[in-house]
């Protein structure tokens, strides 16, 4: 039996210690809406007519047996497979089935794998830092290693 976590980050207000999202309208509480999600594998229904609706501030874990259609709920989440049919919105207004995986994140959701990926050389700050939704790009993250540095362990000094 595995289970799935979905992270919901960003970097507007806070629902109940909860991050959620900039941008995202949760005026109606839900911020993750599924309805009728349908997505068939050559005639397999992996899921059929799924509807899920997870609330501002609330937290849902999924278990079930291999083959219940757990991955591929998140893949649709997440945008690595477009459903046949059905609905998917984060928050009121984005629609999760006409944005690419990368657009998704952006918006903050985000996927952590059951396989534990970390950069072993890296220290456990370094792999969070690099995990965050921040600009990545070399002067920002050039600016954040200076700041970082300057008031870090002796791993950082050089």
């Amino acid at each position: 039996m595995s289970a799935v976590t979905m992270s919901i980050s960003g970097s507007a207000s806070t629902a109940i210690g909860r991050v959620v999202g900039e941008g995202v309208d949760v005026s109606h509480e839900a911020i993750l809406y599924l309805e009728d999600i349908t997505v068939s594998f050559d005639g397999f229904h992996a899921l059929n007519r799924l509807t899920l609706t997870v609330d501002k501030g609330e937290l849902r874990c999924v278990i079930g047996p291999n083959g219940a259609g757990k991955t591929t709920m998140m893949d649709v989440i997440t945008g690595k497979t477009r459903p046949g049919a059905g609905s998917a919105f984060f928050g009121q207004t984005i629609d999760l089935t006409r944005l690419t995986e990368a657009r998704i994140a952006h918006a903050g959701i985000g996927r952590k794998f059951q396989k534990p990926t970390v950069f072993e050389q890296h220290t456990v700050f370094e792999n969070l830092e690099l995990a965050m939704k921040a600009d990545k790009r070399v002067p920002a993250c050039a600016h954040a290693w200076i700041r970082v540095s300057s008031t870090a362990s002796p791993r950082h000094s050089h």
